[in-house]
């Protein structure tokens, strides 16, 4: 294990742009516009301020005006196709009506066949009452089945039983469910908490991000403005950030749970650890001569500033390895790891991960570092959201799986009787072979014993 910190690296660089104002106040006199670098003739306004004035009026106007497509996506209408998207049978429904009602009929038609064309017109009108009847029968059936399960599923968690809430959710504490049990009077599902006493949270895969942090000497003023350090990068260029001082001629000072340092691991690759929440035990491993006891007063972590080395003499942090996270740097997100880790298994082989946390506890609005960390993303949880997850995929295929039949063997048995009794559309019936009596009979025989003889010789 190292540690790894890229220094002197260049400033990043940022595009600043010029935003213009497009309307203009109606010009009170002449005036002339040319576009740079172009030859052409002055336009002069001078004498038709008032064609100008209904311009600009009528540009206006233009620009306040509601679009059509902004009234229809703002239309119930469309919700209501938004809402029917969400159901998988519905969508199904619908690809099959296009393929029945339109690619296989023109297929049927165009592609020359045995068949007569009568034949043909039959299966081309069965394929659209194919997909008419999938449709109307997904609308009246499958889809508002899937609306209740959707319901069901959104709302199922609230009103599970203890036992089965235990077996989905063994983060979840049993007793903060209750608000009087004798009574069955459960809280409100945002008012539950977990075993560790953060807010519960079923969404293991939420867990807490930061900026990709960056080395300090990489940042810019507003970065370190943000994190509460008042540098002139200017007057600091080309010293050493263990050297920096702020405006007031001050050094600088971050807090603990914004500085970073990189760790590369064999095996797990470079993350990022803050001071503050890195596991003790593993920062002992990233700084040998670093004496644990020093680093903690009363179980609350003290800066690094008050650290010890084991022969008693102060630690000193070298603050050009630190790093510090802004996503005014980046857009890059990586999780918040403490060092600790969890085993998964991938392709039969066990494999070790950094454990991450869910971003249920305080302090992580705008992407900033916490004060407190969520609570730990165990493998036991995540096998169990695994399960869960397919529970939930089986009761949204629960629709498709019980309509599906139903649909099916209302095709098979209703249109041809519709098509025979509405539209006179009938599947052609094969006529039988004509029999051949009994001299056509030997002729046949006789003429087949002539072909395997003449095969032999």
């Amino acid at each position: 294990m190292k540690i790894h910190a890229t220094q002197n690296l260049d400033l990043l660089s940022t595009n600043r742009y010029n935003s213009h104002s497009m309307y203009a106040e109606k010009p009170e006199e002449p005036s002339n516009y040319r576009l740079p670098g172009m030859k052409h003739d002055s336009v002069s306004f001078k004498g038709k301020k008032k064609l100008v004035d209904i311009v600009i009026d009528k540009f206006s106007k233009a620009a306040d005006k509601e679009k059509l497509s902004d009234k229809i996506l703002k239309s119930g209408f469309f919700d209501k196709i938004l809402d029917s998207m969400s159901h998988e049978v519905a969508i199904q429904a619908a690809i099959s009506l296009i393929v029945c009602s339109c690619l296989r009929p023109l297929t049927i038609l165009a592609i020359p066949s045995k068949k007569s064309k009568e034949d043909n017109m039959y299966a081309a009108a069965h394929s659209v009452s194919s997909g008419i009847v999938g449709m109307v029968g997904a609308f009246l059936i499958a889809t508002p089945f899937s609306k209740g399960i959707k319901y069901a599923q959104k709302n199922l968690i609230g009103n599970l039983k203890e036992e089965i809430l235990e077996k989905r959710f063994p983060n979840l504490k049993l007793d903060s469910i209750w608000k009087d049990k004798a009574k069955g009077l459960r809280k409100p599902m945002d008012e539950w908490i977990d075993i560790y006493g953060n807010k519960f949270s079923d969404e293991f895969k939420n867990v807490v991000k930061v900026a990709r942090p960056k080395p300090i000497s990489t940042v810019s003023e507003k970065t370190l403005q943000s994190l509460g350090l008042d540098v002139d990068l200017a007057a600091m260029k080309g010293k050493p950030v263990s050297e920096w001082v702020d405006k007031k001629g001050n050094k600088i000072h971050l807090n603990l749970k914004d500085m970073f340092i990189a760790v590369e691991e064999e095996g797990m690759g470079q993350n990022f650890f803050s001071l503050q929440h890195i596991d003790k035990n593993f920062l002992k491993e990233v700084f040998p001569d670093l004496a644990l006891e020093s680093i903690e007063k009363e179980g609350k972590r003290l800066h690094s500033d008050l650290w010890k080395k084991v022969d008693g003499t102060p630690f000193d942090l070298d603050m050009n390895k630190v790093q510090v996270s802004s996503y005014i740097e980046t857009a890059d997100a990586v999780p918040l790891y403490t060092g600790l880790k969890r085993t998964e298994k991938e392709g039969g082989k066990s494999v070790e991960k950094y454990l991450a946390y869910q971003s249920n506890a305080k302090g992580n609005e705008n992407g900033t570092v916490p004060e407190y960390l969520g609570s730990p993303v165990l493998q036991e949880y995540l096998d169990n959201a695994h399960l869960n997850e397919i529970t939930d995929k089986l009761l949204g295929w629960m629709p498709d799986i019980i309509t599906r039949p139903v649909v099916a063997s209302a095709t098979i048995a209703l249109i041809p009787l519709i098509l025979k009794k509405a539209f006179n559309l009938e599947k052609g019936k094969k006529e039988p072979a004509p029999e051949m009596n009994q001299n056509q009979n030997m002729n046949a025989i006789q003429e087949d014993k002539v072909e395997i003889r003449k095969a032999v010789a």
